[in-house]
């Protein structure tokens, strides 16, 4: 029998090699990137970093964050002046978080994306937001009960996300729309509080790619997301149906959203563009103090959605003073109603858009205590 030695040892020849390794004992992985603008105009870049607490006990060490900043023209250029600092080559393939300052957005968070489209080893995976002020502050903070602040700002939007207050959106999933001339995104809105922990408080609303300098409250944001057919695991609210009780507690209502059906139709006659926007809600009663919630159920149901039509109208006033097409009615004119688009603002077409709002409310669950 011939020995196949000489066709193994040709064969191996012709193997490629690890061409474009990365070796992970070399790479410093980011959890968070900062964007700012500096006060020369320059771009701040933050970075926020894992270190495992060696002095930790038990089986499993605790991780802390580090925070790393710097100014320059490009945040390439800033990452560079970074990596100077740092034993390592920084690694941004598992990034969870881009947050933006307030005058960073405003100027427009296109560009200081570029790169994370461009270069194939960043995360697509990572969540975006604004923050009030400096964004590289919100880098900085202690947090009690999870010293590594990209899990405890991550849990934060996790929990935000499940409370219908800001919706599911990635990097890669917002890509198409951000750039997309008939539809407009809306951002987590984040603040540190006194106690220095970072707080969802809304919706920043976007103009193109820009931050419009407007915000939605938490209950405003929450209501957007529904009248968007976008609701997560939860929609509550509480509202005030009873106004003459002598007990404050007495006057409110708290109730979950358990379904809903959104229809939203888009017409055109002599050029103006109007939308029928119906909104027809189910809801569980969580909480109602007063008592007896079948004999005031029909009452209760007028009310609601009264209460929830008017709240419905100044959600969408709101989105039109900051330009904020949310609802992609750009987008099906553009599909639907081409010639129209086509005479159009481009730009302030959403301003103009006449909606007729109408929100049901239809109370199907009152909880075991009648």
């Amino acid at each position: 029998m011939k020995s196949k030695k000489p066709v193994i040892v040709l064969l191996c020849l012709l193997l490629t090699g690890c061409w474009d390794q990365h070796l992970m004992k070399n790479a410093v992985l980011v959890q968070i990137l900062s964007y700012d603008v500096a006060d020369n105009d320059e771009m701040l870049l933050g970075v926020s970093i894992p270190i495992i607490d060696e002095s930790s006990n038990g089986p499993q060490a605790r991780v802390k964050s580090e925070t790393f900043s710097s100014k320059g023209y490009t945040p390439r250029d800033c990452r560079r002046k970074i990596d100077r600092e740092i034993s390592g080559i920084l690694d941004t393939s598992k990034n969870k978080l881009i947050m933006f300052g307030e005058r960073m957005a405003a100027a427009g968070i296109y560009p200081p994306l570029d790169v994370i489209w461009r270069d194939p080893r960043n995360s697509l995976g990572a969540s975006i937001g604004v923050v009030d002020g400096e964004a590289v502050k919100l880098l900085e903070i202690n947090p009690k009960h999870e010293p590594n602040v990209s899990e405890y700002i991550q849990d934060a939007l996790t929990s935000a996300e499940e409370n219908s207050i800001i919706p599911f959106q990635t990097i890669q999933t917002m890509a198409s729309e951000l750039l997309d001339p008939g539809e407009d995104i809306v951002l987590p809105y984040l603040k540190i509080n006194k106690k220095k922990s970072a707080v969802v408080v809304g919706l920043a609303l976007m103009d193109d790619t820009e931050y419009s300098g407007k915000n939605l409250s938490p209950q405003d944001s929450c209501l957007l997301l529904l009248m968007n057919n976008k609701k997560g695991e939860y929609a509550r609210f509480t509202k005030r149906v009873n106004k003459d009780e002598p007990q404050t507690l007495s006057n409110y209502i708290s109730l979950n959203v358990s379904n809903l059906k959104r229809k939203l139709k888009v017409d055109v006659k002599n050029g103006e563009v109007s939308v029928q926007l119906k909104l027809h809600l189910k809801i569980n009663v969580e909480e109602y103090p007063k008592g007896d919630v079948p004999k005031d159920i029909e009452r209760l149901n007028k009310v609601l959605s009264k209460e929830f039509t008017e709240e419905a109208k100044k959600v969408i006033t709101k989105l039109q003073d900051a330009n904020c097409d949310a609802f992609g009615i750009g987008r099906r004119l553009i599909a639907f109603h081409p010639k129209t688009w086509e005479t159009l603002d481009k730009k302030e077409y959403f301003k103009n858009v006449q909606f007729k709002t109408n929100v049901k409310v239809e109370i199907i669950k009152q909880g075991i205590v009648l």
